[in-house]
């Protein structure tokens, strides 16, 4: 039987061009649509932007506690915009923010003190020579000038098994970072129509004609899945497809559920 039979049919309709990748625990490929080509990041890109964090802090190479000034703060996504009276945060804390409110401008200041050209040594030693973190957010000049964050579902999904084998540095980094995605608060793509109080780490990502999310869907056997769109025409069906992708993770994850709404299971 093929899960994700409705996720394939959902896709026949998606008014726009997306790609897909979900694997078992051991890598093992259950769904693929252009699961290699380059899609825009959005904020899925804070992903290994994170891990990095945490790995090299393993590695001693900076520390998690060291507190850098908030600085500009930059529109979009996140809260430190609202805060003017926070004046300095811990880099912890600024990865936090980056990941439950995917926080712009803690994302901006993460990367000026890591370095695009370290997250980039990291993706190529963990096998993501595609996945290209290239500018700050809210950067549209650089934008402009084709300065793009780019993943691919493969990459991505691989990154996720990464950090479920414990091999981001060490289990217990990996676990760090896993606890940190958990926090993840936007339950509308991947998520968006699993159990409320299913616990999946997860980090989603927006741009105006985006919608993308990234999963480690727990159960019996574990399903690490990645979905990305671009080019929309309607982001409330690309958010309900990704809602479609992860509901049959989950079940192919060994777990009951219910079922998909009525007018999903008319399209689908």
């Amino acid at each position: 039987m093929d899960v994700f039979a409705p996720a394939r049919a959902a896709l026949a309709t998606l008014p726009g061009e997306a790609a897909a990748f979900a694997s078992d625990a051991d890598g093992h490929a259950l769904f693929c649509e252009r699961e290699d080509e380059l899609f825009p990041s959005a904020s899925v890109i804070k992903l290994p932007l994170v891990m990095t964090l945490y790995a090299d802090a393993t590695r001693g190479l900076i520390d998690l506690d060291e507190r850098v000034a908030v600085g500009d703060r930059v529109d979009g996504s996140g809260v430190l915009r609202h805060m003017r009276d926070v004046e300095r945060l811990s880099l912890r804390d600024l990865a936090m923010l980056a990941i439950i409110v995917s926080d712009n401008t803690a994302t901006n200041r993460l990367i000026e003190r890591i370095g695009v050209d370290r997250v980039g040594e990291r993706l190529r030693e963990w096998g993501c020579p595609k996945t290209r973190l290239s500018r700050k957010m809210y950067d549209f000049e650089a934008a402009k000038r084709g300065h793009e964050n780019v993943m691919t579902a493969r990459e991505t999904v691989s990154l996720l098994v990464r950090l479920q084998r414990g091999e981001c540095e060490d289990r217990a980094t990996s676990d760090a970072v896993l606890a940190v995605l958990e926090q993840c608060q936007d339950r509308t793509m991947l998520l968006r129509y699993l159990p409320y109080g299913a616990k999946v780490p997860h980090k989603t990502g927006t741009l105006d004609e985006s919608r993308n999310d990234a999963a480690i869907v727990p159960g019996e056997r574990p399903v690490i899945v990645a979905g990305f769109t671009r080019k929309l025409r309607d982001t409330g069906a690309a958010v309900s497809w990704l809602g479609v992708v992860g509901w049959c993770a989950y079940r192919a994850a060994g777990n009951p559920g219910d079922a998909l709404p009525p007018e999903l299971t008319r399209t689908a």
